[in-house]
């Protein structure tokens, strides 16, 4: 389904204080709406030269640059500074905005963009391609690191890399439709739309990010239009004892750690946002994993999808 035009261009070694982490001494609070830790293996990474984590992909059989990755470590180096204050942590923090500042490309309509240069099987993104994952999470360390050290190029790097949000999947950009018409953005922007929802709540925390940072209207509006969509859809991830990965036509179930994910997710949306539709929906699938029926039903449909998996092919057309 093609995006509605509305919402293409319409969507709207120191020391620091506790307070700082916060924000109301700063443009945006420090610390980071989501916690990594529970879920973040990166100390399994292999490390380039400087520091930066590698990803190993078993179907290209090396290791590879992330700009996910090198985002949330960066995010997960600013949380253990906030509990601890010590710059070792904003050392490392600063090492990944920098890598992602030198590493963002100018794609198309002139947006500014993490590129993969490596295909993926199951979604079928053809290198190269870019993320609204990425974007998001790109804006989210580049605006606190920003305000660990001020200087214009986390900036600059910051209002390109937003412009993806504002173009369609189909010209450049990570903007796209739930069923209904309602704005989702892409984690993996094929032809075939997916739908992640990590990927979308993540994408939208970066948006709010730049908003307030900026006080953009356009970020803003955009965000908004974003938060409407999910809180319309969110039924569309419900099983009615557990939760799907996304809205891809396969129809995977959620892993328990990324139910876990979703729910502290739509708890932080509740928080930013106000909406009460979020808090209740977290407060269910929170429900779904204390169950030891919806666990045992999950496990059950897990073997079935996995039997149905290997017979159907799901491969994305190109």
């Amino acid at each position: 389904m093609a995006v509605k035009q509305f919402f293409l261009c319409t969507c709207l070694d120191f020391k620091l204080p506790a307070e700082y982490f916060n924000a109301v001494n700063n443009k945006i609070a420090l610390l980071y709406p989501f916690d990594f830790a529970p879920t973040g293996e990166f100390e399994i990474y292999t490390r380039d030269e400087r520091g930066i984590p590698k990803v190993f992909y078993p179907h290209l059989q090396r290791h590879v640059y992330n700009p996910i990755t090198i985002a949330q470590y960066g995010l997960h180096q600013l949380a253990l500074f906030a509990s601890g204050n010590d710059s070792a942590f904003s050392t490392q923090a600063l090492l990944m905005a920098d890598w992602l500042a030198e590493h963002l490309e100018t794609w198309q309509n002139t947006i500014g963009a993490w590129v993969f240069d490596f295909d993926l099987p199951f979604y079928g993104p053809r290198r190269p391609w870019i993320s609204a994952l990425a974007q998001g999470q790109g804006l989210s360390l580049l605006l606190r690191a920003g305000q660990l050290q001020p200087g214009a190029a986390y900036e600059e790097a910051c209002q390109r890399a937003v412009r993806a949000f504002y173009f369609t999947v189909a010209q450049g950009g990570v903007a796209s439709n739930f069923p209904g018409g309602a704005l989702a953005f892409e984690e993996y922007p094929t032809r075939e739309p997916s739908l992640v929802l990590n990927g979308i709540l993540f994408a939208l925390l970066g948006l709010h990010d730049y908003a307030q940072y900026f006080g953009d209207a356009r970020a803003h509006e955009c965000f908004a239009a974003g938060v409407l969509g999910v809180k319309q859809n969110l039924f569309r991830y419900d099983t009615g004892y557990w939760n799907l990965y996304d809205l891809h036509r396969s129809r995977r179930l959620a892993s328990p750690m990324y139910v876990d994910i979703h729910v502290r997710l739509l708890r932080a949306f509740a928080t930013i946002t106000g909406e009460d539709a979020f808090a209740k929906t977290a407060g269910k699938w929170q429900r779904y994993l204390n169950s030891s029926f919806c666990r045992a039903r999950f496990y059950g449909g897990k073997v079935v999808e996995k039997i149905r998996l290997r017979f159907e092919d799901y491969t994305a057309p190109v």
